[in-house]
Formats: structure tokens, C-alpha cells, sequence
């Protein structure tokens, strides 16, 4: 029969102009409710009915809520990394600088508690569409070491950042779910990263 050659296809759906509107005001709604109610108020019937479509729209943008929540998280980081680099932390090395960031990242999410709690628990979701949209606990941690770190030269950076993660992790759990004092949270991540990066051979200036 002589040899058969197969080609791979690949669909993209477009999203038109309107579409991605509704997908980002069922974003801010979801968040409003989380803010208000945490994780158990944000239902798809609620976005679906404050946004004005039906239940099944809704699932065509989201497959879950823990895929929109995960897309929240995905713009809280965004928001979060651009704090830092308009607004930098204060500190004579980078591990002042690091730990004042994380502080800031707790106080922040301390404020917010339920959108807080809401976006903790999606984190942990196994839907693969909030996975694909959040990937891993630590894909935050590494935005924001690569804008406070910038130019420096970091030894084994790539396991601080797994240490920090699941530190940061840890403290977001003791802050927005079990009302846990921030400023305790704020100072582990401190003594986290100073045990480091405080040493003389990571002191980058």
C-alpha cells in the first residue's frame, strides 16, 4: 500500500471580543464573591446569573469554578509583580528586600481573606483546566523572585523557590483559614529567607 504520511491538526477555538468581556467580568464577580463569602459562595449559577448568561455559557468559558478561581490566582499574581516592580520593597540586600516583599504578599492577602481562601483551595483542585491555568504552587513565588532578584546571581536558585513556596503556602493557610495573626506568617517567611539567602555569599546588593 506504500507508506501512509499522517498529519497532526491542531483546533484553536477564537474567543471573540465579547466573549473574552464575559470571561473577564465573570472573573471579577467570581472574586467579589469570594471576597464576600469565600470559596463556597462562588458558584457557577451565581456568576452565570450576575454576568446575565446561562449556566451553560458560563461552562464554556470555565469548566469549573476551580478553573475560574485558578485564573483569578493567575491575575493576582499578575497584579502582585507589578506592585513589586512599580512600588520595590525596602532593604539593604536582597534578602531584606525578599523578605519586606512577602510580608506585603501576606498583608495583602490578609485583607482579602475569602477571595484568599477561595484561591487556596482551587490551588488544590484536580480539574486540568485549573491546573493548566495555575500549574504549580510555586509558578507565583518564581515571578516574583525573578523580578526582586533581577540581575543578581543566585546559587541554587531553583530550590529556594520550592522552599519559599511552600513556605508562602503554609502562611497563607495559617492567615486566610485558620486566622492566624499575619504579622506571625509575615515573620516565618522573613526568617525563611534569611536562613537563605542572609548569608554572606548571598548577600547580592
Amino acid at each position: 500500500m506504500g507508506n501512509v504520511r499522517h498529519q497532526t491538526v491542531t483546533l484553536t477555538r477564537r474567543v471573540s471580543h465579547a466573549q473574552s468581556e464575559k470571561r473577564s467580568e465573570a472573573r471579577r464577580v467570581a472574586a467579589e464573591l469570594a471576597t464576600n463569602g469565600g470559596y463556597e459562595a462562588v458558584t457557577m449559577s451565581a456568576v452565570a446569573d450576575r454576568i446575565g448568561v446561562a449556566r451553560a455559557t458560563i461552562y464554556r468559558y470555565f469548566s469549573s469554578k476551580d478553573h475560574l478561581l485558578a485564573e483569578i490566582m493567575e491575575e493576582w499574581t499578575a497584579r502582585i509583580d507589578a506592585d513589586l516592580r512599580r512600588n520595590p520593597p525596602p532593604g539593604k540586600t536582597l534578602a531584606e528586600r525578599i523578605g519586606a516583599a512577602f510580608e506585603r504578599i501576606i498583608e495583602t492577602a490578609a485583607r482579602n481573606a475569602g477571595l484568599t481562601s477561595a484561591m487556596l483551595l482551587a490551588a488544590t483542585s484536580s480539574d486540568p483546566a485549573a491546573t493548566d491555568a495555575f500549574p504549580s504552587w510555586s509558578a507565583p513565588v518564581a515571578v516574583y523572585l525573578k523580578t526582586l532578584v533581577g540581575q543578581h546571581k543566585v546559587d541554587d536558585l531553583d530550590e529556594i523557590i520550592t522552599v519559599l513556596s511552600y513556605v508562602l503556602f503554609s502562611a497563607l493557610i495559617a492567615t486566610a483559614l485558620r486566622d492566624r495573626d499575619p504579622a506571625e506568617a509575615a515573620q516565618v517567611l522573613r526568617t525563611t529567607v534569611r536562613l537563605l539567602l542572609g548569608g554572606p555569599q548571598r548577600a547580592a546588593r
